[in-house]
């Protein structure tokens, strides 16, 4: 299918893309900046600016056969007239410009996904929340109403609407996971109330529920997006302490944080039980139904494991003994990921260095500074990554490349002292291929370094490297 999508560059956005692509779909993107874009969501998407014309709108829409609508600024912030009017802009003013141009299309798209949010039904205390319960009350409530009302719209122009109301979105490296994981590492973990309803859901599950929107023609209207088992705050948050390891959880009084986010503090308070009951009767199956599984999978590094390097002191006729790994190594990464997917496809998406930015987290700022045509021996790359206050020019050449087989970069200049990366694609009996990354590395300043990476560097290279092999698995799902 061919799908347009607003948001794609979002938290959720860059997941699903991901997902569809490896779906096989052709992906659309309307975006404020194209080249940040184009880093972030790798190669194959054609993307559009956000300023174009609701003519060039309703002519891209009218060859397209869903769109996904997943646009909004982001609302956890104190709330002023002048940024509950950007959240309005940003959701219900988005949703009419799409809905003005599938009127102009000649063959509308046969779906509109919209997002939406479980604040739709207020704060309801204990109360089990379906599709069909009614609307709260609230800022968030009437915002939500809006928004979905809106998009049901399109349903004039016989396109199914799908309207995501969405509860709390898990995942290491976006949402309130990455804003909540250092403090809790931190051992500064805390909870606003005990007995409020938290809807959550994987990241997963969330993606793999638009793909099911897109392809089922009985899902439309409202779908509550959350895990079959909500849980309390308290219970949300022990079971947060218990993935991060950390020793402390204090429980926070709600008047505490309404000084500092006045109206939006409701975003904290609210309780809401919401089931899906429409996904259940539709007999979809959630990849992490529990919330102990659902952290484990973004806290527990089992698949990428970092270990000192085992020098191979008889190794004297190898590309590796030619660039001394086995002198400059000092740290090895390795991990795994089982793909059924065609070699070829595999390969041609990892050598391509579009699709680094894809493969690294947001707060890595990766930008992709100079990279030739065509990739082969000898080629450089140069790529810039920011990591909190600090930024760096990396420089890679390409030392080994064999197509569909392996390929190796090696770092010319950058944070590192030495740093080896092999990509390799290994054939099992049964036609699936396992993708492994090796990293061969070692840190500057002597001890400093090697308490930097014990404290720092290690904690970062997992948390990369562990989003790596997620998005890998939704690409070639």
């Amino acid at each position: 299918m061919n799908i347009f999508f607003t948001g794609a560059t979002g938290f959720i956005g860059r997941a699903t893309v991901a997902y569809l692509q490896g779906e096989g779909h052709s992906v659309k993107a309307l975006v404020r900046h194209t080249t940040k874009a184009r880093d972030l969501l790798g190669q194959g998407v054609e993307l559009f600016p956000h300023n174009i014309s609701l003519e060039q709108l309703s002519n891209v829409l009218g060859n397209c056969d869903a769109v996904v609508n997943l646009a909004g600024n982001p609302i956890a912030t104190r709330w002023t007239k002048r940024k509950k009017a950007s959240f309005r802009a940003s959701r219900v003013n988005t949703t009419k410009n799409i809905i003005e141009a599938i009127e102009k299309c000649g063959t509308p798209p046969k779906v509109f996904i919209s997002a939406s949010a479980v604040g739709y039904y207020g704060n309801r205390d204990s109360e089990v929340l379906t599709e069909e319960s009614q609307k709260g009350e609230g800022f968030l409530s009437e915002l939500c109403e809006e928004w979905e009302n809106t998009a049901l719209q399109a349903q004039q122009n016989g396109t199914r609407v799908c309207t995501l109301r969405t509860g709390i979105v898990l995942g290491r490296e976006g949402g309130i996971l990455q804003a909540l994981a250092p403090l809790f590492e931190m051992n500064l973990g805390s909870y606003i109330g005990s007995k409020h309803y938290v809807p959550w859901i994987h990241i997963t599950d969330m993606v793999e529920i638009i793909g099911r929107c897109i392809n089922d023609d009985s899902l439309q209207g409202p779908i509550n997006c959350t895990s079959p088992f909500p849980v309390t705050n308290k219970e949300f948050a022990s079971a947060l302490k218990h993935a991060t390891n950390s020793r402390l959880l204090i429980k926070v009084p709600s008047f505490i944080v309404r000084p500092f986010l006045g109206e939006a503090s409701a975003m904290l308070t609210s309780s809401q039980n919401a089931l899906p009951k429409r996904l259940e009767t539709n007999q979809f199956e959630f990849r992490f139904p529990q919330l102990a599984n659902a952290l484990a999978a973004e806290f527990t590094h089992e698949n990428v494991t970092i270990e000192n390097y085992q020098r191979d002191h008889n190794d004297t006729d190898t590309l590796e003994a030619k660039f001394g790994v086995a002198k400059r190594g000092q740290y090895q990464l390795t991990t795994q990921v089982l793909l059924r997917q065609d070699s070829k496809k595999i390969f041609e998406f990892f050598s391509s260095p579009l699709n680094l930015g894809l493969l690294t987290p947001t707060w890595v700022d990766f930008r992709i500074l100079d990279r030739p045509d065509k990739i082969e021996s000898g080629s450089y790359i140069q790529y810039r990554i920011g990591l909190w206050f600090l930024g760096f020019k990396w420089l890679s050449q390409i030392i080994r490349w064999e197509p569909n087989n392996i390929f190796i970069d090696m770092q010319e200049k950058g944070p590192y002292r030495f740093w080896w990366h092999e990509h390799s694609l290994i054939g099992n009996n049964d036609g699936s291929i396992i993708m492994q990354d090796r990293v061969i590395y070692r840190m500057p300043f002597g001890a400093i370094g090697r308490l930097m990476h014990k404290l720092f560097v290690r904690k970062t290279l997992l948390r990369i490297f562990n989003f790596r092999r997620q998005i890998i698995q939704l690409r070639f799902s």
